[in-house]
């Protein structure tokens, strides 16, 4: 009888060693870089070299390893630094035109590469590769993007780096309140999330237009976080009347977004869910869908006001919705107290108005706990998504009341269409 220690005994031998599986990931990661440089006219440093260049890095971690120096490694460096210096005097001496630096600093990056791989840091070192890969193939977008950079755009962005950089590390991870519901770090991620959808939405509108720009920024961003895009589409809206439709617009696509998030996670969490689900969210898509049509044709006849943006940030405007939003969430929480156990629809709702995709994800976790029914957890998704709703359209009051009837009238209208569709399929299931 053939025991597993005999198997494997027999499989020894074929194992892979470590080091030829780690010159084969260096191998790789100096392809991929190389292969970007193979296509520089008058290259110095292609797809070989810096492969190979990679491919020495493990085997010289494994010679410091075996002799309990560290002198290998630092000869390995050194021969990618004496590279990356011959390969610029080479250059100069050449064309005697402007010496670029990025071919000697990405042989430099691609040595040390080799030495993370020779560490075991597989991931860090492919992760860097990617963004160096990704750095280089961009260059000629980079260049025209900085070449169009205004002052006010570069000190803008320098402001953003500080926010993620120097001040969201520093900020207490713990709550600061008595009722253990703010949470600092929490709070300038939001205020993050809005400026970077900000900026999606300038980079969008310069590169599609006002109307097309606001809208496809709502479709996608809105996914991620639709209480924030509803936010800045509140804000943009009050740039023109063209800018008001557009903004509408790309506010119900938010919606749109939001409510496919919602009822995928809850149904692909639990499936039964979606049979209460899908009627509802079909009827509530197809309405937004088609007010997001008509106000996409309105925004369209406006394309010619276009919107002047002096910057792609409103620090100010993203400060104002966080502070919207630490209010919603304190207020949720103190009336969730109050309630304690009136219900878990009661507590959807309120947990709705902070997050509803939290709220569809909770009711997809405990129905199959078996802590609720089929309709309770389809209808605390429900709740959350009405929750949603609601708040989009204080937000939107509170930046924009002119948005009134363009913005918070279909949101209204969605949530009723919603709840009917909803109660139809559960008296037709269970009533």
């Amino acid at each position: 009888m053939i025991t597993t220690a005999m198997m494997e005994t027999v499989l020894d031998p074929f194992e892979v060693p470590l080091l030829l599986q780690q010159v084969v990931i260096a191998l790789a990661i100096g392809g991929l870089i190389g292969l970007e440089r193979e296509k520089e006219p008058g290259k110095f440093a292609g797809l070989r070299t810096l492969a190979l260049l990679a491919a020495c890095g493990p085997i010289f971690v494994l010679i410091g390893e075996e002799t309990g120096s560290l002198l290998p490694e630092a000869l390995y460096l050194g021969l990618a630094v004496a590279m990356a210096i011959g390969i610029a005097a080479i250059r100069f001496v050449l064309t005697g035109d402007e010496v670029g630096f990025t071919t000697s600093v990405t042989v430099v990056l691609v040595g040390l590469l080799g030495l993370l791989v020779g560490y075991g840091r597989y991931f860090e070192a492919t992760s860097v590769a990617i963004i160096a890969a990704f750095l280089l193939a961009e260059k000629e977008s980079l260049v025209r993007y900085v070449d169009n950079l205004t002052y006010e755009e570069l000190t803008d962005s320098m402001k953003l780096a500080a926010l993620v950089f120097i001040l969201y590390p520093i900020l207490p991870a713990a709550s600061i309140d008595p009722y253990g519901v703010v949470f600092p770090r929490e709070v300038l991620l939001f205020a993050i999330f809005v400026l970077l959808i900000e900026f999606a939405a300038y980079i969008s509108m310069r590169q599609f237009g006002t109307s097309r720009g606001l809208q496809v920024t709502g479709l996608l961003a809105g996914m991620a976080n639709s209480f924030a895009t509803a936010g800045v589409m509140a804000r943009m809206a009050n740039r023109s009347q063209a800018a008001r439709k557009a903004a509408a617009s790309g506010l119900m696509l938010s919606v749109i977004s939001m409510i496919i998030r919602n009822v995928g996670l809850a149904s692909i969490i639990a499936v039964p869910l979606i049979w209460l689900l899908a009627g509802p969210g079909l009827a509530m898509l197809l309405l937004a869908a088609g007010l997001s049509i008509v106000l996409l044709r309105r925004g369209a006849e406006g394309e010619i006001e276009e919107i002047e943006m002096d910057s792609p940030f409103s620090f100010q405007a993203a400060a104002k919705f966080a502070a919207i939003y630490v209010a919603i969430t304190v207020v949720s929480v103190l009336a969730q107290e109050q309630f304690g156990e009136a219900g878990v629809l009661a507590t959807a709702y309120l947990g709705g108005l902070v997050s509803s995709a939290a709220v569809a994800v909770s009711a997809g976790s405990i129905y199959n706990q078996g802590a609720v029914t089929t309709e309770v957890g389809a209808g605390m998704v429900m709740l959350g998504i009405m929750a949603s709703l609601t708040s989009k359209c204080v937000l939107v009051e509170l930046i924009n009341g002119k948005m009134r009837w363009t913005g918070i009238v279909p949101m209204i209208l969605v949530g009723l269409v919603g709840l009917a569709a909803f109660s139809v399929t559960w008296f037709g299931m269970f009533g």
